[in-house]
């Protein structure tokens, strides 16, 4: 397949959006995107377990998906990931490594914990 023909594939499948920080040398975070469009999925270079239902909490061991963006958004080890899906499930990891090709870009995700959008329940609203 080419790159080309797989960034129409992916383009159609950017159900997904991902908000990204990196850790600053003064201790806090920098915003490097927000609600980027992505897709997020199990990786075939990680053979990750699909993450349990959101309702359940997540066991302490992480699971490695692969977000997959535009080339323009490189990740680097340590950024903060937060993956919003249409359904209001948001995974929070932390990227462990990126692959670029020239159609688009391959992050590794550590997930975490995958939790409900805050909107979407109602929590955390004044």
């Amino acid at each position: 397949m080419t790159d080309s023909a797989m960034a129409a594939i992916l383009a159609r499948t950017y159900l997904h959006a991902v908000t990204a920080y990196r850790p600053t040398a003064e201790g806090g975070e920098e915003r490097l995107c927000q609600a980027a469009p992505c897709t997020l999925s199990r990786s075939a270079h990680t053979s990750a377990p699909t993450p349990p239902d959101s309702a359940r909490a997540l066991p302490e061991a992480s699971y490695r998906l692969s977000l997959y963006t535009r080339p323009e958004l490189a990740f680097r080890l340590g950024d903060r990931v937060e993956v919003t899906g249409e359904d209001g499930r948001v995974w929070h990891g932390r990227t462990s490594d990126s692959f670029r090709y020239p159609s688009h870009c391959v992050t590794v995700v550590e997930v975490r914990e995958v939790g409900r959008d805050s909107r979407e329940t109602g929590e955390g609203s004044a």
